[in-house]
């Protein structure tokens, strides 16, 4: 049986947050330093949508490199835009992570970052949007530390063999799984959705519909034309940042053949149902 836990922000899959409907285009927002010396961030507005209980955050930059250190929070993961970014970890592995991949690292996870290229971007995710950072080989991690020590952290890279046709709502899309959802007891489902011509998306694309699960999504190839209930129809493109409330009435209309997108599902578990 697999081992529940407690988040401090007070969620889980049973009881889920929502996020509120919204968009940050990929030329919006401010560049500012942040607590990685060298890199810069941009917020891409999921900590106002969901009341601080999650943050995401655009990081580009190199020269990023840290201490040891670890973070008291609930989650933390992250996906390479482009670049790399090299670090260790607390189990011994000694990682590089290019364009692709992406990192689910459990709460008080120790690791340190090393190497950064300069060219490096990424989507960082984290739960609450405020918490500690410590720093140290051997800094000691506080007893709400021992809930999440049967946790390891989840490194997945992008190759062909990850993705899946059909494995979720849509028949003709590929999807590969990001493996968020055992680590967050079903809290949170995060995958890659690709389009091929092998078999494209049909005509009219997903048609109306709604899901029991809130989302964001930000396409990182390509565009996609959707309608979101109360808002006008529009094209979004790759590096904009389009959240969805739980039940929110949309359609994916039109797509580009080489459409690619990030998507975070929550609660990991959902239905779609038609309009």
């Amino acid at each position: 049986m697999n081992q529940a836990t407690n988040w401090k922000s007070g969620w889980d899959a049973a009881n889920p947050l929502d996020i509120k409907t919204g968009q940050v285009r990929k030329d919006e927002g401010t560049w500012v330093a942040g607590p990685t010396p060298g890199a810069s961030y941009r917020d891409l507005g999921l900590a106002e949508a969901t009341g601080d209980l999650l943050r995401a955050l655009h990081v580009r930059g190199g020269g990023g490199v840290t201490d040891w250190q670890f973070h008291d929070l609930d989650f933390q993961w992250f996906f390479v835009l482009k670049g790399e970014i090299k670090l260790r970890t607390e189990d011994g592995r000694d990682l590089t992570l290019g364009k692709g991949a992406s990192a689910y690292q459990p709460p008080f996870w120790r690791h340190q970052i090393y190497e950064v290229s300069d060219d490096y971007e990424a989507v960082e995710i984290t739960g609450p949007a405020g918490f500690e950072t410590v720093t140290g080989q051997d800094a000691a991690k506080s007893a709400r530390a021992a809930e999440f020590a049967h946790l390891e952290a989840v490194y997945t890279f992008d190759e062909p063999g990850e993705y899946v046709r059909g494995e979720g709502p849509r028949a003709w899309s590929l999807y590969r799984d990001l493996q968020t959802r055992k680590p967050t007891d079903g809290r949170v489902h995060i995958h890659i959705i690709k389009l091929d011509t092998v078999q494209p998306s049909p005509p009219g694309g997903t048609g109306e519909h709604h899901h029991t699960m809130a989302q964001w999504f930000m396409p990182i190839r390509g565009w996609i034309d959707i309608s979101t209930e109360g808002q006008a129809n529009r094209r979004v493109h790759a590096g904009d940042f389009v959240m969805l409330s739980r039940g929110a009435a949309h359609n994916a209309f039109d797509a580009s053949p080489d459409y690619m997108t990030l998507e975070f599902c929550v609660p990991a578990d959902y239905e779609t149902v038609a309009r």
